[in-house]
């Protein structure tokens, strides 16, 4: 008798998992559970370049920095550079190498289908990229990689993360709790903006809030009053494309001191009738190297690519520690 309990329970059971697949959210006991498709097997022995092989192709061979972007098709893993010391080593397709074989020992070596890597905002991890499927190559020749980001309820809205391959992240400890954009943050940010461009010599916007592309509460020093980033644009948008000829960028972190209130603590004024378009935009931050501070992650927007900076506190200031090559 027990047995036919036993067995009646089994195929109960059995039906119930079956249905699962049916459903793209299914509901039991007040859980919401979401069926998506698993990650590509990986394979039983992964193919390792040998060293000829990594410096043949100049392949990065330690912590590589990655940036999470939004895309059509999910998220897509782009490759910054390598993690050398207290900065940065730009990864690009040695000249002689064919395109088609860079891209194979590229994604064999650093990206392969299956492999997880960990996710950071603000600073703390919070959560797991799965790598899924080949992205599209960047302007420079870089394959990247798309697949799904799972990260912490408190992150569900961010699209964007810094990420490193599982096994070789910073250590770094935390919860995720983002700071507010302030109204002292929204008082001061066009005042600064507005001292920046006069020093240079540059015209005031007609719209201050048209101008202002971008603006971030940050807090890399714990305190009453987060820090922010801000980026202002005239004649020009955040993304790759031409811009006015006229047209200007301001980009600047300020932080807070009570007897001043907001101060710029590093800025980068450009004219694009000098050098072109660069449309500077803060990423986020992370102490990616493990000593000091904080390092934080620029992206630029030129007329036909896009390239990274990295910036740092050193001697108590804050200066530009790598600027990726531009191809």
């Amino acid at each position: 008798m027990r047995g036919a309990v036993r067995s009646r329970h089994a195929i109960l059971l059995t039906l119930i998992l079956t249905a699962v697949p049916a459903c793209d959210n299914v509901m039991w006991g007040g859980a919401d559970i979401e069926i998506v498709p698993p990650p590509p097997a990986a394979s039983m022995t992964p193919v390792v370049p040998d060293d000829r092989v990594f410096a043949e192709f100049g392949l990065p061979r330690g912590q590589v920095l990655f940036h999470i972007v939004p895309s059509e098709e999910g998220s897509r893993l782009v490759p910054i550079g390598e993690i050398s010391g207290d900065s940065v080593r730009t990864i690009r397709r040695p000249s002689g190498v064919a395109p088609e074989a860079y891209e194979e020992r590229f994604r064999e070596a650093v990206i392969p289908l299956g492999s997880q890597f960990d996710v950071f905002r603000r600073g703390v991890r919070v959560g797991t990229f799965v790598a899924q499927r080949p992205g599209p190559i960047t302007h420079c020749g870089v394959p990247t990689v798309l697949g799904n980001t799972t990260v912490v309820a408190a992150a569900s809205d961010i699209s964007q993360f810094i990420a490193f391959r599982q096994g070789l992240s910073p250590t770094v400890r935390g919860e995720f709790a983002p700071p507010q954009i302030t109204g002292s943050i929204r008082t001061y940010a066009s005042i600064i903006a507005e001292r920046l461009i006069l020093q240079a010599g540059l015209p005031r916007p007609r719209s201050w809030p048209s101008a202002q592309r971008d603006m971030q509460a940050i807090e890399i020093a714990p305190g009453a009053h987060p820090e922010m980033a801000a980026t202002y644009l005239v004649g020009d948008s955040l993304a790759v494309g031409p811009a006015d000829p006229q047209g200007y960028s301001v980009f600047y972190l300020a932080d807070f001191e009570t007897r001043r209130g907001y101060s710029p603590v590093y800025q980068e004024v450009r004219d694009y009738r000098r050098g072109g378009k660069a449309a500077p935009r803060f990423v986020d931050y992370l102490n990616w190297d493990g000593e000091g501070g904080e390092e934080i992650l620029i992206e630029v927007f030129g007329e036909n690519q896009v390239w990274y900076e990295a910036i740092s506190e050193r001697n108590n200031q804050w200066v530009k520690i790598w600027e990726g090559e531009r191809c």
